[in-house]
């Protein structure tokens, strides 16, 4: 999983009824991008290194190349 300052961490609620967890990536610490991430949680403004397991799903808020409609589109 490799992460850009400004990404989107969501982690899925574990329980029935517990909600999703989300958080802005402020740092990628790992080499090319990867984890550990330093995260500012949405619901506290807590900051947290933050190593992302099998729940984890990161949404780029700022895709590039053809994801964004560019070359090849």
């Amino acid at each position: 999983m490799r992460a850009t300052p400004g990404s989107l961490l969501v982690i899925k609620g574990h329980h029935v009824g517990e909600p999703d967890r989300t958080g802005e990536v402020l740092e990628a610490r790992g080499p090319d991008g990867t984890a550990p991430f330093l995260v500012r949680w949405d619901d506290t403004g807590h900051e947290s290194l933050l190593f992302p397991g099998s729940d984890c799903v990161l949404k780029d808020l700022h895709p590039t190349g053809a994801e964004a409609g560019g070359a090849g589109s």
